[in-house]
């Protein structure tokens, strides 16, 4: 209270009486106003619930769908240490046998022993990798092993050339090595014929100038398929060997070829279909929480009577039921495929369904699953007309806002109203206190003065 007022003349406690004044005149309003406060925010909550479970459930689909799942391939290697397999669910099922003959390796070159810090002139050096070419520019003063070392690393052009200095008994000795496998990353080092100084002891063009020494030589991988197919690459990763697999040669084979196998992931089909039953079951039960009555109670959740839940459930339910076009004779709906609706509304698997079909029509899932009018961008279509930002959740949402604002208005005009009333009363107080407190004063001075008139 920002008024007060002493009472002491009235004997009253005027503060606490003005208070309890006030707060008898705004306690209606104020628990209005709480009370559909708290209610919408339950309301909010309540839609924001649904709206999550929803989601997820167009999710689990969408990426089933996106991710080609219904087609996803599982890999097997029996060397996996050897070589290493994926397969994308495009690729041909069956098994095959890997040699890994050679593994891709990176070419690496050694300079001859120089004394430490020495000078090696000035000019220019071009280092070509493959394709790709760098020139350097070695100075009068910066000219030593060190210093050309630092010059090839830090150029912003270096195709992958990576440079260092070692030392050894016999001195200093420039490494350069290729960062890049395979047989066409070969380096050559030329010097320019204006170049001063031992420069051109640094030189290196294989078949013509061999000032330095190969320690390793660049290499392609090699594997064979099946003991037919020979196949070269500049890496170890071989992506066209097999359509839509992925080999990875990891070690030398040494006369035992590795076996792999692709098949069928029935394993991945299933276990999004479990997230997805678990997901509808999830938005079932918000439903019941949400919208279920109590007739005993007379109480019922936020949204009970609410046709969103209603409409939600059973569009839903037509999605499950309808035949989808396009998918094989035995697997048009999605009960037909294995999963099923409980007495109560829930979703359930029924593992021997389903089982048997991925058994006989694994490769007709993407019929029932994929394109327009499959059962997943169906799903995904029904969920958007609620969850999306025009859908039916969001104008709930957006209404219930509207409401929410508009209390926030009621009850910045109940806080002002109230703040007028106090003063008014505190005022209506005062003035009494003040009239009393005059009345008082003057009764006073009667007594005082009826002795002397007495007197008279």
């Amino acid at each position: 209270m920002g008024l007060s007022a002493s009472g002491l003349v009235s004997g009253l406690d005027i503060n606490n009486l003005v208070s309890q004044l006030v707060e008898a005149e705004r306690a209606p309003k104020q628990s209005r106003i709480t009370k559909q406060q708290n209610d919408i925010e339950t309301d909010i909550s309540a839609y924001g619930r649904l709206k999550d479970a929803l989601d997820t459930m167009k999710d689990t689909m969408s990426k089933f769908r996106k991710d080609h799942t219904f087609a996803a391939r599982s890999s097997a290697s029996d060397n996996p240490e050897a070589v290493s397999v994926s397969a994308e669910h495009d690729a041909m099922t069956g098994s095959y046998s890997v040699d890994v003959q050679q593994l891709a390796q990176s070419q690496k070159l050694v300079s001859d022993a120089f004394t430490e810090d020495k000078n090696f002139g000035s000019g220019s050096l071009t280092l070509q990798l493959g394709s790709e070419s760098i020139t350097l520019n070695v100075g009068e003063t910066e000219n030593t092993l060190a210093d050309i070392a630092s010059l090839i690393n830090k150029h912003a052009s270096n195709p992958g050339i990576a440079a260092s200095v070692i030392k050894d008994d016999d001195g200093e000795r420039l490494i350069l090595g290729s960062e890049k496998t395979g047989a066409d990353n070969t380096i050559t080092l030329t010097v320019d014929s204006s170049t001063t100084g031992d420069l051109n002891s640094l030189a290196y063009v294989p078949g013509t100038v061999n000032n330095l020494t190969e320690v390793q030589a660049a290499k392609d991988a090699r594997i064979v398929v099946d003991g037919l197919a020979t196949i070269t690459n500049s890496n170890n990763t071989f992506s066209s060997a097999i359509p839509g697999v992925k080999i990875e040669a990891k070690e030398l084979s040494n006369g035992s070829p590795v076996n792999i196998s692709v098949s069928e992931d029935k394993a991945a089909v299933k276990k999004v279909m479990e997230e997805f039953v678990d997901s509808y079951n999830a938005f079932y039960q918000i439903t019941q929480s949400v919208a279920k009555y109590d007739p005993e109670s007379g109480t019922g959740g936020a949204l009970v009577g609410d046709s969103l839940i209603r409409s939600a459930t059973s569009q839903l339910r037509a999605v499950f039921s309808s035949p989808i076009e396009g998918a094989p004779d035995t697997m048009k709906t999605l009960s037909e495929f294995g999963v099923t609706t409980t007495m109560e509304g829930r979703l359930e698997i029924d593992s021997t369904i389903m089982d048997k079909q991925l058994d006989q029509n694994f490769s007709k899932l993407g019929d029932f699953f994929d394109g327009n009018n499959g059962f997943a961008k169906k799903l995904e279509d029904t969920v958007d007309r609620f969850t999306s930002f025009t859908g039916s959740i969001k104008s709930r949402e957006n209404s219930l806002n509207e409401q929410k604002n508009r209390l926030d208005d009621d009850q910045v005009t109940l806080d002002l109203r109230m703040e007028q009333l106090e003063k008014r009363t505190m005022s209506q107080f005062t003035a009494m206190e003040s009239a009393m407190a005059q009345m008082q004063y003057q009764m006073s001075a009667m007594m005082s003065m009826m002795p002397q008139m007495g007197n008279q």
